[in-house]
């Protein structure tokens, strides 16, 4: 018996997501002094947002899924005083991503996905906080490109999605300028060639 066939007709529907992530970067050293910074500690996030889903083609469509993602992610460094820096972000995230499915089989049916994002870290800061060793500002904007797979679950009353995504970030996401307010932890940024933002986010949507 094939489950909720009409969600596959009509040409424009809606729904929720969640899930969880894994915020990431990919550090590049500059050389500058002895310092030297990477990426440590596995530190789960989660993502909350709106499914919107416009049928282009019987196999086609694309989809808006405005929405908040939560995480964090730690700095090593070596030859500082300060050896570990955490980084949070809330990021407002914005994915324009196009959907090609497969044929349906009985009340599956995979499918892969791909596009852009443009995200905002309404977390960032103007200013350094020493006392709580945020020694690294993020710029407040990046633009991610995004692809993945997923499989829809048709269930009675509704479709199911899950769905594993990889973004990542094309600008160097470091502020490099000073902060003038707090000085003496310039080799905390100075450390960075080009920091990129990585994102592996496993979604389940309902639609």
């Amino acid at each position: 018996m094939l489950n909720y066939q009409k969600i596959d007709q009509k040409w424009l529907h809606f729904g929720f997501t969640l899930g969880v992530n894994s915020m990431d970067f990919a550090i590049y050293n500059s050389g500058v002094g002895n310092a030297r910074a990477e990426q440590v500690v596995f530190s789960p996030g989660f993502s909350v947002g709106i499914v919107s889903d416009l049928r282009l083609h019987e196999d086609w469509s694309l989809r808006f899924l405005p929405g908040l993602e939560f995480g964090q992610r730690t700095i090593r460094y070596s030859n500082l005083e300060v050896e570990e820096v955490n980084v949070e972000s809330v990021l407002v995230n914005l994915p324009l991503l196009l959907k090609y499915r497969a044929r349906r089989l009985n009340n599956y049916r995979p499918y892969l996905i791909g596009g852009a994002s443009f995200k905002i870290d309404v977390q960032s800061q103007d200013a350094l906080d020493p006392e709580n060793d945020m020694l690294v500002r993020l710029k407040t904007t990046d633009l991610y490109l995004e692809l993945g797979a997923g499989v829809d679950f048709y269930l009675p009353y509704f479709k199911l999605a899950t769905e594993l995504k990889f973004a990542v970030g094309l600008k160097d996401i470091i502020n490099h300028e000073y902060d003038i307010d707090n000085p003496g932890y310039e080799a905390y940024t100075d450390a960075f060639r080009e920091v990129n933002s990585k994102i592996v986010t496993l979604s389940f949507h309902f639609e």
